[in-house]
């Protein structure tokens, strides 16, 4: 049997900003320079959830000093104590804010990029 698949528009770049968000996905990988965790992102715009996805890379260092120790304290709330064990079910499904920059990879395509996480305004 032959694979095949029809091309498809590419979808629109999200725009820079800060949205509201929840995250979708949390995925253990390797980096250039060791462990890293990717973080997927479902955005709302004006109240509703539209699909969109983004997703953040972060060393998979975990402490109150790290990018992943602070989106982790904004999605579950509080600054993981030393020992505390956090697992994809703390994450899944939690809101949180989005900012959003946009990068531009070396062969010149804008995308993208979770430049930081915060709590949801209130708490």
């Amino acid at each position: 049997m032959t694979w095949n698949a029809k091309v498809e528009e590419a979808a629109t770049t999200v725009a820079a900003g800060e949205f509201d968000g929840e995250v979708t996905g949390v995925q253990d990988m390797d980096g250039q320079h060791g462990p890293m965790v990717r973080i997927e992102f479902t955005l709302a715009t004006d109240d509703e959830w539209d699909d969109r996805r983004v997703s953040g890379l972060a060393s998979k260092k975990l402490s109150e000093n790290t990018k992943l120790g602070r989106w982790v304290a904004a999605i579950i709330g509080h600054i993981p104590s030393v020992g505390e064990e956090i697992t994809i079910e703390n994450l899944l499904h939690k809101h949180c804010r989005v900012v959003i920059k946009h990068k531009t990879s070396p062969d010149g395509k804008t995308f993208a990029n979770v430049v930081d996480v915060l709590a949801v305004s209130g708490m």
